[in-house]
Parts: C-alpha cells; sequence; structure tokens
C-alpha cells in the first residue's frame, strides 16, 4: 500500500495497513511487514481472520511516533525485541519513497 493520503499532524504522507489495536495505540507489540503493514502480534497470528473493520489506515509518520513510543516504553533491547519485529521493513519503505520523491 503506497497510496498518500493527508494527516491533520504531518500532512500529506504514506498510508500504511494497520490493525485497529496498532491504529488506536492500544497494541503493546508491532509486526511489520514488506507489504506496508504492520499489525499487533494477535492480529498477525490469527491474520486469516481478519476482516475488513479489524485494519485501518495510518499515516506513516503516526506510525513511527507509536513505534518509537514502544521502544521508549520497553527499556531494554530484550524487551524492544519482542515488541517490535520487522523494523527495516518500515526503514526500507521510508528509502523507497524518499528515492522516488
Amino acid at each position: 500500500m503506497s497510496e498518500k493520503e493527508t494527516c491533520q499532524k504531518h500532512g500529506e504522507v504514506s498510508v500504511w495497513l494497520v490493525c485497529r489495536h496498532v491504529g488506536e495505540g492500544s497494541a503493546d507489540t508491532i509486526i511489520f511487514s514488506e507489504n506496508q503493514d504492520a499489525l499487533c502480534f494477535e492480529c498477525a497470528r490469527n491474520f486469516k481472520n481478519l476482516m475488513e473493520h479489524d485494519v485501518v489506515g495510518m499515516c506513516e509518520e503516526c506510525l513511527k511516533d507509536f513505534t518509537a513510543k514502544l521502544m521508549i516504553d520497553a527499556k531494554t533491547f530484550a524487551n524492544l525485541d519482542a515488541r517490535v519485529k520487522g523494523l527495516e521493513c518500515l526503514k526500507g519503505k521510508r528509502e523507497d519513497t524518499e528515492e522516488s520523491d
């Protein structure tokens, strides 16, 4: 998903498909994929059962902000590794977007 939308906080940005837990900021884990989506652990585990109402679009910059909060809250690398998976996918998409601009 590489669509751009307008975020009230960040302006025109790329939008990621995220589960409602990530979108609402209630997730305690995030698993990123190269397909520009991000799910909490529970939704990733039950991916095939997700319905349209279980996912939302989220501004990439807001997603980065939420990820940073999880990383800060983790306090140790061991906890961080359990809470954020596939972070390179978020970084990779950012680099791809900047190169194409």
